[in-house]
Formats: C-alpha cells, structure tokens, sequence
C-alpha cells in the first residue's frame, strides 16, 4: 500500500484512507473510530456501537412481531442446564 499524506483541514490534521481499506472493514465516511497510540505507531479501529437494553428489548420485540409470535426466541426458558450455566 501506498504512503498516505497528513493535511490540514481547518484546526486538525486528516488522512484519507483508501476505499479498498474502508470497504474490508465496512467504514465510510462518518463511521466513528478510536484512536490509539501502540508502540509508537497510530492505530485506528472501528468504534463499538454502544447500545442500550431499551434498543435491544425494542429490536426483539419487533423482531418477535415479524416473526408472528410473542414467544420467538424463548424456547430455551423451560429447557434443562446443558452444560455449567447458572441460572
């Protein structure tokens, strides 16, 4: 890969990343990203989209609406331990 170049662009410094590295990672333009310092080089790597019960419990029960049932996913409830959980 070629070297990118750093530029000015307003009180900062940017560098362009190339399509081919944004698309493996499924980054564009606006993708939030963490910036870390490791030995000495620059590291970037896709930010966590953080998420709350309330937009879990929202996703499932649509997702519980589109599957036509209340009960989609809970067949486990009533089944027997498996293996060391805690329940």
């Amino acid at each position: 890969m070629k070297p990118a170049t750093l530029r000015n662009w307003g009180g900062a410094v940017a560098v362009s990343l190339p399509k081919k590295v944004l698309a493996a990672l499924g980054l564009g333009a606006g993708a939030e990203v963490v910036v870390k310092i490791e030995a000495g080089n620059i590291v970037l790597s896709p930010a966590r989209k953080r998420v709350t019960l309330g937009q879990l419990e929202k996703e499932q029960r649509a997702l519980e609406r589109a599957a036509g049932r209340a009960s989609a996913g809970k067949d486990w409830l009533g089944s027997p331990s498996r293996g060391r959980e805690l329940l």
